[in-house]
């Protein structure tokens, strides 16, 4: 099977990738909003190699993210797991060369992703707050707020932070393209 290039390199530009978006993405956000330039990079790769291929590097890029950003460990993974599946449809049935194809798997992802990375937060801020594990000290809770750390809003959250990273990912996607239609597919 000839994978090229693009396949052996991608652990490498997710680690970095992940680095620029927990780093120096902030100097390129507009209006507040950082691009998910790992979800970037997973959708790129799922719509060229499958989705068995991009759900490893899912998890890859998810859990570098995780050490680089401080956020829990895993939530990314499993958030970019998930919208790894949605891209993937883009791979199985469609053709990436048309212009839709990676800009609603893009579209698609992003929700996904940020839907889901916002839940799993809630369920660690509920979990943190069972009542079992009241007497576990799991350090989740600023002393200057008395807070927990991922505190938040399920609806503000996705509408402040996760449509206009939808909108700001699908740009981002559209530039991407013309180079994403250069690799060549995949061969069985």
């Amino acid at each position: 099977m000839n994978r090229g290039w693009f396949f052996y390199l991608m652990p490498f530009l997710l680690l970095a990738a992940s680095l620029l978006q927990s780093t120096a993405a902030s100097r390129i956000q507009v209006r507040g909003v950082k691009p998910d330039l790992v979800l970037l990079l997973v959708v790129v790769g799922t719509l060229i190699y499958g989705s068995r291929e991009g759900l490893l590097w899912a998890f890859i890029g998810g859990l570098a993210l995780d050490l680089f950003s401080g956020g829990p460990l895993g939530s990314s993974s499993l958030a970019l797991m998930a919208a790894t599946l949605v891209a993937g449809v883009g791979y199985s049935s469609l053709s990436r060369y048309h212009l839709l194809v990676p800009l609603s798997a893009i579209a698609l992802g992003t929700l996904v992703y940020g839907v889901s990375y916002v839940g799993i937060l809630l369920a660690l801020e509920a979990l943190a707050n069972f009542p079992a594990l009241a007497e576990v000290p799991l350090d989740l809770v600023r002393p200057d707020l008395d807070l927990p750390l991922w505190s938040t809003l399920f609806g503000p959250t996705v509408q402040y932070i996760v449509l206009p990273a939808l909108f700001y990912n699908t740009v981002l996607m559209l530039l991407i393209t013309p180079v994403l239609n250069r690799v060549p597919e995949r061969q069985e």
